[in-house]
């Protein structure tokens, strides 16, 4: 490499750390983040942040969420999301996943090597990028007990009960009759 191409490449990096000041966060061990952008939206009060973060093989991120959604794209590897309320899902490079605001979740490196995401963040600005989760779950269904000596209900979604056949499954039942 030339003199002046390593020059301009250290000017590069030190612009870069520079510009991104308010992007740097503590790193766990096995996880490095690189911070690439943080810009203003149009929607007032509302930024978006690129991150591309890499997992060494086992890596957990613990238990968080983010004060807005995270639109993640993975690079390389395969990495297992464990997002609160839904089953865990395995991605592979190419792959992509929508969190959601404040949707509690944690990713675990399951390939043999060094996986990584790029994380683009479109969050509320002022408030932190990161946070963790609670130990105990916000509300629980035991919360939700009445304590006024009345009966819980016992819900079930449909998704959890096969639909029995009714006359309205027949298309012949929303014709005239002759």
């Amino acid at each position: 490499m030339t003199t002046s191409r390593t020059l301009a490449t250290a000017l590069l990096a030190s612009v870069g750390v520079l510009a991104l000041p308010s992007l740097s966060h503590a790193q766990a061990a096995g996880i490095h983040r690189t911070d690439l952008q943080r810009e203003d939206l149009s929607v007032p009060g509302r930024e978006v942040v690129q991150v591309l973060v890499a997992f060494e093989p086992g890596i957990v991120a613990g238990n968080h969420h983010h004060n807005g959604e995270e639109i993640v794209y993975v690079t390389e590897g395969a990495l297992e999301y464990r997002l609160e309320g839904r089953a865990p899902v395995t991605l592979k490079q190419g792959d992509v996943l929508f969190i959601p605001y404040g949707v509690n979740h944690e990713v675990v490196n399951v390939g043999t090597g060094r996986s990584a995401e790029l994380a683009t963040y479109v969050v509320e600005k002022g408030k932190p990028l990161l946070v963790p989760a609670p130990k105990k779950p916000v509300a629980d269904a035991s919360d939700f007990d009445d304590m006024r000596g009345s009966k819980r209900l016992d819900l079930k979604f449909a998704d959890e009960v096969p639909l029995k056949p009714t006359i309205f499954d027949s298309a012949t039942a929303w014709e005239d009759e002759p």
